[in-house]
C-alpha cells in the first residue's frame, strides 16, 4: 500500500501514528499477514529421546489418533493459550473454564487413573508411558502433540499444557475421524497465526476466522465428527496385544445409528446450547427450537461442577485453581458461573430420561405383587448411560410399602456411607475383567479382557422393562403403594483409591449419585391394574 504524500510532511509522532494507522488498515484488507512464530518441530532433531516405539513417520503419536498436517510435533513455545482468547472473548472463555474441557487433563480421578494404567498394570510394563498417548490424546491433546508423554520429557510445562482441552485443540482442526476414535483429529495449531496484539484482530477478523474455524468457513465444527474422535474409544492391541482393538465407549455410534442424526441434530445442538435440558425439552415435543451457543458444554459430570463440596476438596478434584483466576475473574465470579454450569449439567441429565411404574395382575391366591417398571430414553442423542460403561452406570430402586407404611419390599436403596448400591439391584452397566477374570472397578482399561453388560444401554427414543415379582408376608394388607427411582452415578467408590495408589493423597469422599427419575403407583389389590409415571 502506498502513503500519502502528505505523510512526510507532517512532525515525526504524527507520521508514526499515521504509519500504525495505515498498517492496520492493512491488514484489515489483508494485505499484510503476520507469520506463524515457528515452523513444525521435527521430534528427532527437538527431542532425540522421543519414543515412538510403535511406529515413526505418520505414527508419532500412537496408540493416539490426534497429530498435525507434517505428523510432527508442535512447537510448544508457541501454543496459544485460552487465558489470551479470554482477552477478548472473557465470556466464552469463562464459560469454558467451568467445564470439563478445562480440566480434562488436571481432573484428580482422571490424572490418578490414568498414571495407575501407564505405571501399575500389566500392559504397563512395557512402554506404559507411551501407551498413555491413548488416553492422552483426548484428555491432553496440546502435551501430547507437544511431545509431554513420553518418558524423557523435555517439554516445558506452560500455562496452554496445563488447560486440558483448550480453545485452541476444537478450533485449529483440521479432520476428525469419528469411527478411529482415540482423539483422530489433524490439529494444525503451528498454521494458526500469532498477533501481537487483539487491536490486530481486530483489525483483520477475517483472518482471525480462517484461523480459528468459524462454522461458516468449517462446517465441521458444527457437526458431531468433531466430537465423536474422542466420544469413541477404542483400545488398539498396541496397547495390549492379549486381545483385538476393544470397543470401550461408543457414544458417536450411538447418535449416528440414532433418530438424532437421522434428523441432522448434533452434538453441539444440545450440549453447546445456551440451555440445553430447554432445547432437549424442545426436541421431545417435536419442535426444532432455535440454534444458540455456549461454551459450557454440560455433560454427565455433576460432581466435579457441584460448588456444594467444600472449596479445598472441589478445587482438589479439579486439580487445583481455576485457569484465569484473579487474571480475568475472581474466586466469587468462577464459583457462580460453575455453580450455573452444574445447574445445567443437572437439569440435562434429568431430561434425558422418563420412568414408568405399572402393577400387572398377580396369579390367583398369589401373596405377591407383580410390577413392571419402564425407563425409557426420551431425550438423549445417544444411550443411556453412555461413555465409558464399566463407572458411567443407571440402576433401580424399587420400594414397596403396605397401608401401614410398613416397608414390604425395597431393592437399591445406596449405603452412603460404604458408598454403593445393594448389590441386587437392577443395573445398566459394563463389567470388566482382566486375564484373570478378576472384576477391575478401578477403570484400569490397560488389562481389560471381557466386557459384559449387566444389562446394554438404552438406545435413543427406546425403553427398557424390568418386572418384578414382590412376595408379600401374610399379615400385610392394601392399598400398596410401589415407588421406583432411577439413580446415576458418575463413577463406583473403588476408583479413587488409584489416587492413593499413586501417592496423590486419600480422598475420603463418597461419590454421590444423582435421581433422574421418580414414579409411584398405589394398588388397591393385588388383582387391581394400576400405573404411576414419573414426575
Amino acid at each position: 500500500m502506498k502513503l500519502p504524500a502528505r505523510f512526510f510532511s507532517l512532525p515525526l509522532t504524527r507520521f508514526l501514528a499515521a504509519l500504525v494507522v495505515t498498517v492496520l488498515v492493512a491488514l484489515a484488507l489483508d494485505e499484510f499477514l503476520p507469520a506463524p512464530v515457528d515452523l513444525p518441530v521435527d521430534a528427532k532433531k527437538e527431542l532425540s529421546l522421543y519414543s515412538q516405539p510403535f511406529g515413526s513417520g505418520p505414527l508419532p503419536f500412537y496408540p493416539g489418533g490426534i497429530t498435525t498436517p507434517s505428523g510432527k510435533l508442535t512447537n510448544w513455545r508457541a501454543v496459544p493459550g485460552a487465558l489470551a482468547c479470554g482477552e477478548c472473548h472473557r465470556k466464552e472463555t469463562l464459560e469454558w473454564a467451568t467445564s470439563m474441557h478445562a480440566i480434562s487433563d488436571l481432573d484428580l480421578i482422571y490424572d490418578a487413573t490414568v498414571q495407575e494404567n501407564t505405571t501399575a498394570t500389566r500392559a504397563a510394563k512395557a512402554h506404559g508411558i507411551e501407551k498413555g498417548r491413548w488416553c492422552e490424546s483426548c484428555h491432553n491433546p496440546l502435551g501430547t502433540l507437544a511431545g509431554a508423554v513420553t518418558p524423557a520429557n523435555s517439554v516445558q510445562e506452560t500455562s496452554a499444557l496445563e488447560e486440558g482441552t483448550a480453545c485452541i485443540v476444537c478450533h485449529a482442526v483440521n479432520k476428525a475421524e469419528p469411527m478411529a476414535g482415540n482423539g483422530a483429529l489433524e490439529v494444525d495449531i503451528d498454521g494458526v497465526f500469532r498477533y501481537a496484539h487483539p487491536a490486530l484482530i481486530a483489525a483483520a477478523p477475517s483472518r482471525h476466522s480462517e484461523d480459528m474455524r468459524a462454522r461458516r468457513l468449517q462446517p465441521l465444527m458444527g457437526k458431531s465428527d468433531l466430537c465423536g474422535a474422542c466420544h469413541t474409544e477404542i483400545r488398539p492391541t498396541a496397547v495390549n496385544a492379549a486381545t483385538p482393538p476393544m470397543n470401550l465407549q461408543d457414544t458417536y455410534e450411538e447418535w449416528r445409528q440414532s433418530p438424532y442424526a437421522r434428523a441432522g441434530v448434533q452434538c453441539q445442538d444440545c450440549h453447546m446450547s445456551a440451555d440445553p435440558a430447554a432445547f432437549v425439552a424442545a426436541l421431545k415435543r417435536g419442535e426444532r427450537p432455535k440454534k444458540t451457543v455456549s461454551h459450557r458444554i454440560p455433560g454427565n459430570n455433576y460432581l466435579l461442577s457441584n460448588t456444594g463440596l467444600p472449596s479445598g476438596l472441589l478445587l482438589a478434584l479439579r486439580g487445583g485453581s481455576p485457569p484465569g483466576l484473579n487474571r480475568l475473574w475472581d474466586r466469587a465470579e468462577f464459583t457462580r458461573e460453575l455453580g450455573k454450569t452444574n445447574s445445567m449439567v443437572v437439569a440435562l441429565l434429568q431430561e434425558a430420561a422418563e420412568l414408568k411404574v405399572e402393577a400387572l395382575p398377580a396369579p390367583p391366591a398369589a401373596d405377591a405383587l407383580r410390577l413392571r417398571v419402564s425407563v425409557t430414553n426420551a431425550g438423549a442423542g445417544h444411550a443411556l448411560p453412555t461413555g465409558p460403561l464399566d463407572q458411567r452406570y443407571l440402576w433401580l430402586e424399587v420400594e414397596a410399602k403396605d397401608a401401614s407404611g410398613k416397608v414390604v419390599f425395597h431393592q437399591g436403596k445406596f449405603d452412603d456411607v460404604k458408598g454403593e448400591e445393594d448389590k441386587s439391584a437392577v443395573r445398566w452397566m459394563k463389567e470388566v475383567r482382566d486375564t484373570e477374570g478378576k472384576l477391575d472397578q478401578r477403570h484400569l482399561l490397560f488389562d481389560a479382557f471381557t466386557l459384559h453388560y449387566t444389562r446394554k444401554p438404552i438406545a435413543p427414543k427406546a425403553t427398557d422393562a424390568v418386572d418384578y415379582d414382590i412376595a408379600l408376608p401374610a399379615e400385610t394388607s392394601g392399598p400398596f403403594t410401589v415407588t421406583a427411582r432411577l439413580w446415576y452415578r458418575l463413577a463406583v467408590q473403588p476408583i479413587l483409591r488409584n489416587i492413593e495408589s499413586q501417592g496423590l493423597g486419600k480422598v475420603d469422599v463418597v461419590i454421590p449419585p444423582l435421581m433422574l427419575e421418580e414414579a409411584s403407583v398405589v394398588v388397591p389389590s393385588r388383582s387391581v391394574v394400576a400405573q404411576g409415571e414419573s414426575r
